[in-house]
């Protein structure tokens, strides 16, 4: 499996957008294009994951709050348990789809809650999620989006939001010892068939916070992945989630009020290629 893991307190230069890629995925992250207008710990509490194996492609964003430390569990979690297996031949069907995030989001959770001394005993780290997994032989998009880290899907109408979360369904990891069911209730999570589509994008809410990100996130989205389709094909995952979390900062410049992002992108179109 290849990964790669961009972390929000390695990455604090104010208006600096930090991306990388590996085949049909790319991640990028920043501080933000302006100070953040709000309490907050730490410079950059974001952070987002890729990882690669002979049969998927797997992205994750989470944007961390009183803290970076439970954006980075999460995403190490991530990255070293579900990760190299969710990538390979025949670990994961529709049918166990469900069961599997619920399992993920409740050990993450585990994870985080176990490093909480880390800041103090009241309010401790804690975390949104948003993972999309590709998986070319069975056709399938599965998904997860905990909180307001968003899933959106690019088609040939245009881009549309998959990952907002149920009524009542606002929440962290985290934030209390929910078990795994509890916090799936809480969590959009599903699947899709990738046919017709040509790309997935996840974005933490540097992108999409009303008065800080963008007026139109699927709008922003569609401009990004439309500036990509114009580079070499090898480069496009790259640019799009660069030019997507750089229109985020355009944003925060112009409102004056900043927030960290993170995003990912699969472009599918190489992916289908590849495969």
């Amino acid at each position: 499996m290849r990964a790669a893991l961009l972390r929000g307190r390695e990455h604090v230069e104010l208006g600096a957008v930090d991306a990388v890629a590996e085949g049909a995925a790319g991640i990028a992250i920043s501080r933000g294009g302006a100070l953040k207008a709000y309490a907050h710990h730490d410079p950059n509490e974001d952070g987002a994951l890729l990882a690669l194996g002979d049969a998927g492609v797997l992205v994750a964003v989470a944007d961390g709050h009183h803290g970076f430390e439970a954006a980075e569990v999460a995403l190490e979690y991530v990255a070293t348990h579900p990760a190299p297996h969710w990538t390979e031949p025949g670990t994961v069907r529709p049918a166990s789809w469900a069961r599997q995030a619920a399992a993920v989001l409740e050990d993450a959770n585990r994870a985080i809650l176990g490093e909480r001394g880390a800041r103090d005993e009241g309010y401790g780290p804690r975390t949104t999620l948003a993972l999309a997994l590709v998986r070319p032989a069975e056709g399938q998009l599965f998904y997860a989006a905990l909180g307001d880290s968003r899933l959106y899907v690019a088609d040939a109408e245009g881009v549309r939001d998959v990952g907002a979360p149920p009524a009542g369904g606002a929440a962290f990891l985290g934030q209390d010892a929910a078990a795994g069911a509890a916090l799936a209730a809480r969590a959009a999570v599903g699947q899709l068939p990738l046919a017709g589509l040509r790309a997935v994008v996840l974005a933490s809410d540097g992108l999409t916070q009303p008065g800080i990100g963008v007026d139109d996130p699927c709008g922003a989205i569609a401009q990004a992945l439309g500036a990509a389709a114009g580079e070499p094909a090898p480069l496009r995952p790259l640019a799009a989630a660069r030019g997507l979390a750089e229109r985020a900062c355009a944003a925060h410049r112009r409102r004056r009020s900043g927030d960290n992002v993170a995003c990912a992108v699969v472009w599918l179109e190489l992916e289908s290629a590849a495969g």
